[in-house]
């Protein structure tokens, strides 16, 4: 059931009318039902594996408040017990094949080597990496274990961020069912989360699929094509992903608001940092906190030496990319990630330090900005030629995008041909769409126009007729529904 889609406004709107109109324990079993019902959608066999999850964390959290302090090893056991099945189930439904594919190489069993007939369960990164940050925080103290199944159930599959986050923590969550079933109708909440449903609503359908689009014609076939078109289908990408998912971030952010529900802000305009550093911190967040306090800081973080910080900073994001997919482009993805936060760590910031210390006083104050413009400039592209990774089918593909941008656009100070006018005018939308979305993020602009009853009314207007002009009924499926 996708979210831009008539069969979920029909749940999200009968879910919200019983739910409101139902007391305490019926809401909760009212919430429980409509994401079962949102999840069956894909698949009903594969909500079982929810079910098992919440199961064995549910009861690994009761057995880890019951086991005191003097009891590490049961205490142990317990937490390797869940993370052994979470991470068992993860491990078999995603990258079972994955692992069979590299057998069959390594030891050239040929093309006629069987892989295992798996579907791919959707969300499972997501709702796995929920409920396993549950059970840890239970082991390490951080929140008390709930003795409600129903609630923790709730927190596994709540139907808005089940299937691509926000990975929420329960401590976060877990109270505000509480506190949302016992909470009366509020108009603001309903205003605000339907304001963040249709913004995104409108990302997704007017800006992400047209883009989508013309990525998947290109990366289709990106031998025939030449290098501008490469290298404007991969902007489009840049596009189609960061306005795809934090569509997705907004619409379940708006879908909880309705209910009362704080979901966390996914996405921070990430395109408009100066360096890697600061765009991991603004790129789906929840999953970069997760692995910052679940992988990184537990495995030393930065407190061990610099050698040891290298080592943590490349685990962790080898860890990253494989998360994303089960394919050596993710991994290799997440590992480039690794290489520019190390050098980031370890040249970046003294080196942009240096400049922009050098260009106050007798210097003018045009190269300092001049140096905050070429960071910018220069991280936006890292991140942008990392997308190729994430995009092409495999590496072969990945080499053909890369020489093919590399030699006709390269070609330019040469005398070769530059961009088309069309091309030209999509990197002029593109430049504009960076821009808006500094001005934006600089003075709130959004944000003020939802604060006025009019300017919100004209302009959820405006998104809603732009919409049903512009919008494509067939587009493509949210991206992050394959993790």
């Amino acid at each position: 059931m996708e979210f831009n889609s008539l069969e979920y406004v029909l749940l999200l709107v009968v879910s919200s009318l019983l739910f409101f109109g139902a007391g305490y324990r019926a809401r909760l079993i009212i919430l429980i039902a409509a994401s079962l019902i949102f999840y069956a959608a894909w698949n009903v066999p594969l909500v079982s594996l929810i079910v098992i999850s919440a199961v064995i964390d549910f009861t690994a959290g009761r057995l880890l408040g019951r086991y005191g302090s003097d009891q590490a090893r049961k205490r142990k056991a317990v937490l390797a017990v869940s993370l052994i099945v979470n991470l068992g189930l993860l491990g078999y439904f995603k990258y079972a094949n994955f692992f069979l594919d590299n057998l069959h190489a390594a030891f050239d069993l040929g093309p006629g080597a069987e892989f295992l007939d798996i579907v791919l369960p959707p969300g499972i990164s997501f709702y796995t990496f929920q409920t396993m940050s549950y059970t840890i925080d239970v082991y390490r103290g951080k929140i008390r274990p709930t003795s409600s199944f129903l609630r923790f159930f709730l927190y596994v599959s709540f139907f808005p961020q089940l299937i691509a986050g926000p990975i929420e923590r329960a401590g976060h969550l877990l109270v505000q069912f509480d506190q949302a079933a016992n909470r009366r109708f509020e108009v603001d909440n309903l205003v605000n989360g339907a304001q963040m449903i249709v913004f995104g609503m409108f990302k997704k359908v007017v800006i992400a699929d047209h883009c989508g689009r013309l990525v998947d014609q290109v990366y289709a076939d990106p031998g025939v094509y030449d290098g501008w078109s490469a290298l404007i289908a991969t902007y489009a990408f840049t596009l189609q992903i960061y306005c795809d998912f934090s569509a997705y971030s907004e619409i379940a952010r708006g879908s909880a608001r309705i209910f009362g529900v704080d979901l966390m802000r996914n996405f921070d305009q990430p395109y408009l940092t100066s360096n890697i550093s600061d765009f991991w911190r603004r790129w789906h967040i929840s999953l970069s906190n997760w692995f910052r306090d679940y992988v990184y800081i537990p495995l030393g973080g930065n407190r061990k030496g610099k050698t040891r910080t290298l080592a943590n900073l490349t685990i962790t994001m080898f860890l990253s990319g494989l998360w994303h997919g089960a394919a050596w482009t993710f991994v290799i993805w997440g590992l480039y990630h690794g290489v520019l936060l190390l050098l980031h760590a370890q040249v970046g910031q003294r080196l942009r330090a240096r400049l922009l210390g050098g260009s106050a006083g007798a210097r003018p104050d045009y190269l300092g900005l001049g140096v905050r413009f070429g960071s910018w400039f220069l991280c936006f592209h890292l991140v942008v030629f990392g997308w190729i990774l994430f995009r092409a089918r495999d590496l072969e593909q990945f080499g053909i995008v890369v020489r093919s941008i590399a030699r006709d656009v390269a070609g330019v100070f040469v005398g070769g041909s530059g961009p088309s006018r069309e091309q030209a005018l999509f990197l002029l939308g593109l430049a504009g769409f960076l821009w808006v979305s500094a001005i934006e993020r600089r003075y709130r602009v959004i944000d003020r126009i939802w604060a006025s009853p009019i300017s919100a009314v004209v302009f959820a207007t405006a998104l809603i007729v732009a919409m049903m002009l512009l919008g494509l009924r067939d587009g493509p499926a949210f991206i992050y529904f394959q993790f």
